[in-house]
């Protein structure tokens, strides 16, 4: 059996020991106006949201950023019991008083905790297939600078104008507020524009328990990779594959694989299949054929057609037209399944277990 990588290991390590029972052991200070949130609800948060939150603690601790010399983040060092976690969701009540709640983060721990020990067994006992494809194997990169950040994501000039303004309003002196969200966000490349403080068409749009991972997890850069896969598979499925991102059919499929293969590069193989199988894909209501097609190609993209997808290029658009180019010859490179909503997952599992992992599944012609 494979010995399953450092970054998977930390991730799951840290969340399980470090997490903190906010409603029995910690305080939220007072100070300002809480309307009554549904506590029994696990809330989401615009993800540029989370971010900046995020990042807003760990300026307060870097001395070579603005805040680092504010009266304010001098207080936040002082307070011992002031952990990323109690910080991010004090600030989120602020923001949101109507959805946020004290306690709400140990809630969510809680769920990702339970998620982790149901899959527990499964992650022991991968099948090589999984994670000993080839055996060259990615590099997990460490973050270094944001300029060096830009270079890796090669991110496009809508991207780091987006980039460089929430590290802007995460670093500098004033403590975030929806007062400093003025301008209009527009991805001109993929036709998509939104107000950072609009529910509309996200940039990146919401999550709720990927905050578990951005609080205990390795930093807020990983999560910001996260998301901007995300956001890059969403846009890109929309603008090659228009009414046609339904479940089961081709821009569905040509989604999971390309985030996938983004995932795998800008973090790890292990992260991306947490992230990818376990969080995004077993917290959703998909029906068992959803899930199995999502599963499947997910592996097919981080997995088995990884590298021919990927190519020689460190360009993501390049990868996307890669990854365009492998859907659409339906011939050579599919399975389709005549699968529908009433089937039984394991009528399905049985029916996918044979299949050839290098081919993608769709369900929707």
């Amino acid at each position: 059996m494979r010995k399953i990588s450092f970054p998977l290991i930390f991730l799951i390590l840290v969340i399980s020991c470090k997490s903190v029972k906010i409603t029995e052991n910690k305080t939220v200070e007072s100070g300002f106006s809480i309307t009554q949130a549904d506590t029994a609800a696990i809330p989401s948060f615009p993800a540029e949201v989370l971010y900046i939150l995020a990042r807003e603690y760990e300026s307060a601790h870097d001395s070579l950023k603005p805040k680092f010399h504010t009266e304010k983040a001098q207080k936040i060092r002082k307070d011992s019991a002031l952990t990323k976690e109690i910080y991010l969701e004090k600030r989120l009540i602020e923001l949101y008083p109507e959805t946020a709640y004290k306690g709400m983060i140990s809630k969510m721990t809680k769920f990702y905790e339970d998620m982790i020990a149901e899959a527990e067994q499964e992650i022991l006992n991968l099948p090589q297939k999984e994670f000993n494809i080839t055996e060259k194997k990615e590099k997990f990169h460490a973050f270094v600078s944001d300029e060096d950040e830009m270079k890796f994501l090669k991110m496009t000039d809508t991207e780091i104008n987006v980039y460089q303004k929430l590290n802007s309003l995460a670093d500098d002196s004033a403590f975030f507020s929806f007062d400093q969200l003025h301008d209009t966000v527009a991805d001109k490349k993929w036709h998509f524009e939104k107000r950072l403080n609009s529910d509309s068409i996200p940039f990146f749009l919401k999550e709720d328990l990927s905050i578990p991972m951005l609080v205990f997890g390795p930093g807020s850069y990983v999560f910001y990779r996260i998301m901007q896969s995300k956001a890059r598979a969403v846009y890109a499925a929309e603008h090659y594959y228009p009414g046609q991102l339904n479940y089961g059919m081709l821009g569905d499929a040509f989604r999971h694989i390309f985030v996938n293969v983004m995932l795998k590069r800008y973090t790890t193989e292990e992260i991306a299949w947490l992230i990818m199988d376990i969080y995004w894909e077993k917290t959703g209501n998909n029906a068992p054929c959803d899930l199995m097609m999502d599963i499947h190609n997910n592996r097919v993209g981080r997995s088995t057609q990884y590298h021919s997808l990927i190519g020689e290029s460190e360009n993501w658009e390049e990868w996307g037209r890669n990854v365009k180019n492998f859907v659409q010859d339906t011939t050579k490179n599919a399975i389709y399944r005549n699968w529908d909503k009433e089937m039984p997952y394991f009528v399905i599992e049985e029916e996918e277990n044979p299949l050839d992992d290098y081919l993608y599944i769709y369900i929707t012609k």
